[in-house]
């Protein structure tokens, strides 16, 4: 895309040029999914897996390899959903194993008890961790199970520097304590917690975007500044404050 053609775009689409240039859409890995599926118990052979904010499916093709589990993969955004339909026709994946829709995590159109385990790697904070765990729990059957990734503190005491970028950007983000405790209250029980490690921001996330940055910047000059700006300030803050806050892994069972 030329640099003229890049004036009549808005920042949330230079925000998606940016993020369809990485291998995942979120700090992430295959081994935390694994390690993260592993705490569930023994999925049935028929089990319907729900992988809400699936952006370009990193998450639902790791899945697909760990089960033999029906995905529904959905997310809003059709650039996203264009991009796992080429990788599911290149890997000849059918929809009697992978089903991608369009869908807003908000109002999702599926019944209730659908699924057997929701799935969402770096997307729930969209609509709030706790909100998002209520909005979703009607969708489970009874003790089914959920796994989400959520940006967590990892102390109390953190820098000035990483408590103001938190607070504008996300002011609801918790401690792995008062998650826990908010979704006691949405009505789950914790099975497990496990703390994604710093190689998994950088491998797959944070290391492509500073190169899809340059990248943009040197063909798109200052029009997309401002988005990648923006992105290398979130990974300096990550850079400049280590252990001081994480993704966390939540895995869940519906109370009944």
């Amino acid at each position: 895309m030329a640099a003229d053609e890049m004036s009549d775009l808005d920042l949330f689409k230079v925000f998606l040029e940016l993020q369809l240039g990485l291998p995942r859409n979120g700090p992430g890995s295959r081994r935390a999914t694994e390690a993260a599926f592993a705490l569930l118990p023994p999925l049935a052979e028929d089990a319907q897996i729900l992988d809400v904010g699936c952006g370009q499916g990193a998450s639902s093709f790791d899945l697909l390899r760990l089960t033999n589990a029906r995905i529904t993969a959905v997310d809003l955004y059709d650039v996203f959903l264009e991009k796992m339909n080429e990788r599911a026709s290149r890997e000849d994946i059918g929809d009697e194993r992978l089903v991608i829709k369009r869908a807003d995590m908000e109002a999702l159109p599926f019944h209730e008890g659908a699924f057997d385990l929701i799935w969402s790697e770096g997307a729930i904070y969209l609509v709030g961790f706790a909100r998002g765990l209520k909005l979703w729990r009607r969708f489970l059957k009874p003790g089914g199970h959920v796994a989400v990734t959520e940006c967590s503190w990892l102390t109390d005491t953190p820098s000035q520097e990483a408590r103001d970028f938190w607070d504008a950007a996300y002011p609801a983000m918790g401690t792995i304590a008062s998650n826990t405790a908010a979704a006691e209250s949405a009505g789950y029980e914790m099975v497990g917690t496990q703390v994604l490690p710093p190689e998994d921001w950088w491998t797959d996330y944070y290391t492509p975007m500073r190169k899809k940055a340059a990248e943009m910047r040197e063909t798109h000059g200052e029009e997309v500044e401002p988005v990648l700006a923006e992105a290398e300030a979130e990974i300096a803050l990550f850079e400049n404050n280590p252990g001081q806050y994480a993704y966390v892994f939540y895995v869940m069972r519906r109370k009944d």
